[in-house]
């Protein structure tokens, strides 16, 4: 797997420059919005990345991955994508401000 002292050691190195969700989506950015509560009911920091101890969600070619949710917010809406490592299903989730909960889209 990949492991954060192998980046830092240069024994996993990226395979392209680092692609920003801003540059394609502007206004739209990692976060979770100060308070929102995260999925399972908490608030957390507010960075959007909740991947378990690290920051890096891997991907195998199995079709397996890291588990762990990702936040986005826009403008206007809040997000959230959530991952099953075993099997890669990803499920997205919407904060509905007015009853002030998460909603399965």
């Amino acid at each position: 797997g990949v492991r954060t002292a192998d980046i830092t050691a240069g024994v996993d190195k990226p395979i392209a420059a680092a692609d920003l969700l801003r540059n394609h989506f502007p206004g739209v950015t990692f976060g979770l919005r100060t308070g929102v509560p995260d999925l399972d009911g908490g608030f957390s920091t507010t960075d959007g990345v909740r991947i378990g101890s690290t920051p890096f969600l891997s991907t195998a070619p199995n079709g397996s991955c890291t588990s762990g949710t990702l936040y986005i917010q826009g403008r206007r809406r809040q997000y959230a994508i959530r991952i099953l490592g075993a099997t890669g299903r990803v499920r997205v989730f919407a904060f509905e401000n007015g009853a002030r909960r998460w909603i399965q889209k």
